[in-house]
């Protein structure tokens, strides 16, 4: 069975890494991009389920957290991880209270790897 994995950051240049790594762990994966939430919005709203969630902390016009918020209102993503460079204890609290597992950037491949196979 395929999954899908939704991918959002406002940085093209981590969105193909991270797309990148996924593609080498995943085989017959559908990745779901998007520059930032109301992209991600759009296109979940398109009624596709998520398997998995990358999705990056700071963005433009809302905050991972938001648009994780936002997408809980819409569907079930059983795995998600936020992404940051923003490694204040207040974020972690809030991804941990969020149920969101939390990465600091810059990410690695094993790091990904693990959360993709654990």
């Amino acid at each position: 069975m395929s999954k899908t994995i939704l991918v959002v950051d406002d940085s093209i240049v981590s969105r193909m890494m991270i797309k990148t790594i996924i593609e080498a762990h995943v085989k017959g994966v559908d990745i779901i991009e998007a520059g930032n939430g109301e992209q991600a919005l759009d296109k979940v709203a398109q009624g596709k389920s998520i398997d998995i969630a990358f999705v990056d902390y700071n963005m433009p016009g809302m905050t991972g957290l938001e648009l994780i918020s936002a997408l809980a209102d819409k569907l079930t993503i059983p795995k998600i991880a936020l992404l940051t460079a923003n490694i204040q204890d207040e974020i972690k609290a809030q991804a941990l209270a969020a149920g969101v597992t939390f990465m600091n950037k810059p990410i690695d491949e094993e790091v990904i790897a693990t959360f993709l196979h654990n």
